[in-house]
């Protein structure tokens, strides 16, 4: 024979939310399909932006090392190459007539006293006036 149920009383205390697995209906899980592709292709173009990123940011620390080897080549030198205007005069006359002198404009250093170039060998005569034209 059966047993008989006890009725019980209840009394109810309070009502909760939990998380509980659900079977999804087919829209939603073509939903959730669609949102995983979005999510996939998101993911994709931020790597993409963050690899362009990370390629700019090599690109100036790239720079960056090669102007601090540059600046470390000049302080351990303790001079740099820069563009300074240099006077090369023909000497005519005294111990090294027919040479070239070459001196610094800034600080009046002669740097060398050289053989003339073939382009120097015949300077231009400024103030002189072809036959031609003096009639």
């Amino acid at each position: 024979m059966p047993k008989k149920e006890k009725s019980q009383m209840t009394i109810n205390l309070r009502t909760v939310t939990r998380k509980l697995a659900c079977k999804l209906t087919d829209s939603e899980l073509r939903a959730k399909g669609d949102e995983l592709a979005t999510t996939c292709q998101a993911i994709t173009n931020e790597e993409s932006d963050q690899k362009q990123i990370k390629d700019g940011l090599k690109m100036k620390m790239s720079a960056l090392v090669a102007q601090q080897g540059s600046l470390a080549l000049i302080v351990s030198r303790r001079e740099e190459y820069r563009d300074v205007e240099v006077v090369v005069d023909f000497l005519g006359t005294g111990d090294n007539a027919g040479q070239v002198r070459e001196t610094r404009k800034d600080t009046g250093e002669v740097m060398v006293i050289r053989p003339p170039m073939d382009s120097e060998r015949q300077p231009e005569l400024k103030n002189i006036v072809p036959e031609e034209e003096k009639k």
